[in-house]
């Protein structure tokens, strides 16, 4: 947010030097993006407050924090001299909250005031004439875009909002011609386009020289839609900033009065009121405020009249007492206030947070609290890591795929780009496009791995939405998937084999995917395992881990065999595994150390471990596993 320092001091009597004033906002939360210059502060907005996008917006904190009256700009003007006359229909309710107009007749359009445009072009604004720069003005000082039009370009006396009929074109003020759809808030006058709702207008009817009768204009529009709007039609200005966000309808009934005065006074005319649509009036929130809750979370304990004092002013209004508390209204222009908290965060910003004191930790420290499923994930990440593997961690927006109905993909209500509108199902998927960058870079044999979560919904309703811990990873390879597969099922092995997780079995399911298979262990779904990547599903692993966790005796012999076996390609040797386990209860450990494929035949070569209170002897070993080679 751009603040000229003078243009700020018109509503707070402020003596610090800019330097000060900065130094001030920055306690308010308002810190400087980038040095001062020409005594102009270009502020860093980084909370969900509309009302900072205005310059009294922010000189009402400001005022606030140095015990300072704020001065508001005057909107009081004479009576009007009779109906506008202007029709304004409005068929798109659902993107329309409120659409106030007055129309002015007899105005005198001239170059601006220099105290007007200097003040606009501090702020990074060029000035046209006296009436577009007092509608500039108003929504810089105010934070609610308006609009004027001339009344003498209009073929007729109405201003329709509708949706756009798909393929409709408009020509914007800034010369660029844009196509529509139907998602588009357009206003029209007869057949001819005049503007895009709550985001540009159109040179057909914009003020010149020779205007002498104009419709004035504030609207509340649905903030999704002028959002998606403007991110569609690459559109973005001082207005969307504004409209994108959550403005009270109030605001612009006081715009339209500000706006109303600075024409009269500095344009001459008549004004005549218009048609205010605003269907459903919206309330201003009423909250209750606890004096213990500012204690609880501030840690400090702040007067009830000083409370109070803030309170107000900061806009808000005291209604009445309750029992260590006050009931409040919020003010119209604070739709960002929703809990208690929010006000309790207001006085502590107010009260300014380097007032509050610095004291030891008098409690005991407090006990682990971490759950159980964290500190299970690190242990994964460690081992996998250990076994050559690198971590990434990537983004969980994805593009949303239009041909998915099997995945139960969630779609975002207001993406900020339209290549990332979805959240991902998997992480294998975001993670190959990290592979193709170390392929960039000429690095082979890279294997990739992350912990996070993955989402799905299973219904309509909030409570349908799914998050699954998974762990998941991709590998790649200069010699084809057959080595890739090959890769995968070695790091899968010896990733139980850390875990102490055995009789894992795999299970080929063409209902998860072409070339996939299922991780059990008994009738536990551990995973999925595909090619040349791997999904792991964290609790179920946990849970795995936990059922066979067993005391061993760092006393017992130990003793590692290796034996041969050739077998059918196709065999699944997770329940061979589990049978050569069984066949002895000396046998603690059983893996596949190595694999060869050759025809419809593999040999494969599994590593044993004994474990005994004696040490066995050479004939006992070779008996157990005479055993195990007999056919």
């Amino acid at each position: 947010m751009i603040v000229p320092i003078e243009w700020l001091k018109e509503y707070v009597d402020i003596k610090k030097s800019p330097k000060e004033i900065a130094a001030s906002f920055t306690a308010l939360g308002l810190m400087l993006d980038r040095p001062i210059e020409n005594n102009v502060l270009d502020l860093e907005h980084r909370m969900d407050r509309s009302d900072w996008l205005s310059i009294v917006g922010c000189a009402r904190d400001l005022a606030a924090m140095e015990g300072l009256p704020l001065k508001s700009p005057e909107g009081l003007v004479p009576e009007s001299a009779g109906s506008g006359g202007v029709e304004i229909k409005v068929e798109a309710d659902d993107l329309v909250h409120r659409f106030n107009t007055r129309v002015f007749r007899g105005v005198k359009v001239t170059e601006s005031p220099k105290w007007l445009r200097e003040r606009l072009e501090a702020y990074g604004l060029p000035s046209k004439n006296n009436i577009v720069d007092i509608t500039n003005y108003v929504m810089v000082e105010l934070g609610q875009p308006m609009h004027a039009q001339d009344l003498a370009k209009f073929s007729e006396q109405e201003i329709v909002l509708r949706r756009a009929k798909t393929g409709e074109e408009i020509t914007t003020l800034l010369g660029e011609k844009v196509k529509l759809d139907n998602e588009t808030l357009v206003l029209a006058e007869g057949k001819n386009l005049i503007g895009i709702g709550a985001i540009v207008g159109s040179p057909a009817t914009a003020v010149d020289q020779n205007t002498t009768d104009i419709i004035l204009d504030a609207g509340n529009y649905n903030q999704s839609n002028v959002r998606k709007t403007s991110r569609r039609l690459n559109i973005r200005n001082e207005t969307v900033l504004r409209t994108e966000k959550f403005l009270h309808p109030h605001l612009t009934q006081v715009a339209i009065e500000r706006a109303t005065k600075l024409i009269l006074e500095l344009a001459g005319g008549q004004y005549f009121e218009n048609t205010d649509y605003y269907p459903k009036e919206i309330p201003l929130t009423k909250m209750e405020l606890r004096y213990l809750r500012i204690e609880k979370v501030g840690g400090v304990f702040v007067e009830p009249q000083t409370i109070r004092n803030i309170l107000e002013s900061l806009g808000y209004r005291v209604l009445n007492t309750i029992p260590d508390g006050l009931k409040l209204e919020v003010p119209y222009f604070r739709t960002d206030v929703q809990v208690e908290d929010d006000i309790v965060s207001d006085i502590l910003r107010i009260s300014n947070y380097e007032n509050i004191p610095l004291e030891a930790i008098s409690a005991a420290p407090p006990k682990e609290v971490t759950p159980e499923i964290y500190n299970f994930e690190e242990k994964c990440r460690d081992i996998l890591v250990a076994l050559g593997m690198h971590e990434h961690i990537t983004n969980p927006l994805v593009k949303f795929d239009e041909n998915d109905t099997d995945t139960g993909q969630i779609r975002l209500e207001n993406s900020l780009n339209s290549e990332q509108d979805a959240l991902r199902t998997s992480i294998y998927k975001t993670l190959k496009p990290v592979l193709a960058i170390y392929r960039k870079h000429k690095i082979g044999g890279a294997k990739l791995f992350e912990v996070g979560l993955t989402y799905y919904k299973t219904g309509k309703r909030y409570e349908d939405i799914k998050e699954v811990r998974t762990i998941e990873g991709v590998v790649s390879t200069e010699n084809g998937v057959v080595e890739a597969s090959n890769k995968v099922k070695a790091i899968l092995a010896a990733f139980f084999k850390n875990l102490g997780v055995d009789n894992v079995r795999y299970e080929k399911s063409d209902a998860v995917g072409v070339n996939t298979a299922v991780i059990f262990q008994n009738k536990l779904a551990l995973g999925e395992v595909r090619l040349d990547s791997f999904t792991l599903f964290s609790e179920n692993l946990l849970k795995a881990e936990k059922s066979q966790l067993r005391v061993r005796d760092t006393l017992m012999h130990k003793t590692t065999e290796d034996i041969t076996l050739e077998v059918d390609a196709d065999k699944a040797l997770g329940p061979m595994l589990a049978k050569i386990k069984g066949s002895s209860e000396k046998i603690a450990d059983v893996f596949v150390a190595d694999e060869f494929v050759k025809g419809n035949k593999k040999a494969i070569t599994i590593r044993l471990t004994f474990e005994s209170e004696n040490e066995m002897g050479r004939a006992e070993v070779e008996e157990i596993k005479k055993a195990i080679t007999k056919p």
